[in-house]
């Protein structure tokens, strides 16, 4: 597994839509079972998209999604995992990001004050690297 990625505080997540457009996201990654795990909500697009087409790519990025010119992008297969292992990858998430996910509970239960709450973070996708 690279190290670079292993250490990336944000990594471009791509998947693609049905006709193969691919949507870049940055996100939190942590090592997960033999490939990499973040978090999202369950209703997310990038879910659908993983769920009719696998391939996914991997890239280290900043807080906006912009990869270095002389990054190396990885290749691989996404998986949306289930509730039980979605709860292991929280909780590396919390982790790995503690500072940053206390920040986001503060501002969901904002939102959730005002009506405008998610259930983000309840889902999670793992990506493992071809080699």
């Amino acid at each position: 597994m690279p190290a670079e990625i292993d250490s990336a505080k944000y990594v471009s997540f791509v998947s693609y839509k049905k006709d193969g457009t691919p949507v870049a996201t940055p996100v939190w990654i942590v090592p997960f079972e033999g490939g990499y795990a973040f978090t999202t909500a369950p209703e997310a697009f990038k879910i659908r998209r993983i769920r009719n087409d696998a391939r996914a790519t991997l890239a280290i990025c900043d807080m906006r999604g912009k990869i270095p010119q002389d990054a190396k992008v990885y290749l691989g297969s996404a998986v949306v995992l289930d509730a039980v292992e979605a709860k292991k990858v929280e909780d590396l998430i919390n982790k790995k990001y503690w500072i940053g996910t206390k920040l986001l509970t503060v501002m969901s239960v904002a939102k959730k004050i005002l009506g405008k709450g998610t259930t983000a973070g309840d889902a999670a996708i793992k990506v493992t690297l071809h080699p």
